[in-house]
């Protein structure tokens, strides 16, 4: 019967050994959004003293880190300007211009080579 208590007390020392490495991921994590800190495995790894792999198996965790990072990436990742309708219409119309000028160039190449061709032959 002590051998069963003694492992009973191992199996409550480790549960709350777990639950304490927990709360000590939990807060270095809350900690770091607050701050605004770079969060990624490496990094909560760091500032809450475990091992990745132990961040890893833990489901929520893992879950709640990877979450954090892809809204870090997402806010990092450069937002298109938008263009106001004055300069998207002077866009245009010189593209427009642009255009106009190489269908003219196009057109007097192929006359050109139209004359060429009729020499030749």
């Amino acid at each position: 019967m002590t051998r069963k208590s003694n492992t009973s007390a191992i199996i409550q020392l480790s549960k709350e050994k777990s639950e304490k490495t927990r709360i000590r991921v939990e807060k270095a994590i809350s900690e770091m959004a607050i701050k605004k800190e770079k969060i990624n495995f490496n990094t909560v790894s760091r500032k809450a003293s475990v091992s990745k792999s132990w961040l890893y198996k833990q489901k929520n965790i893992r879950t709640r880190i990877e979450t954090l990072r892809g809204m870090q990436i997402s806010e990092l990742a450069p937002r298109k300007q938008s263009k106001s309708s004055r300069s998207e219409d002077i866009l245009i119309k010189t593209l427009k211009s642009r255009i106009k000028a190489l269908e003219e160039e196009n057109k007097q190449l192929k006359d050109q080579v139209q004359r060429l061709h009729g020499k030749l032959f």
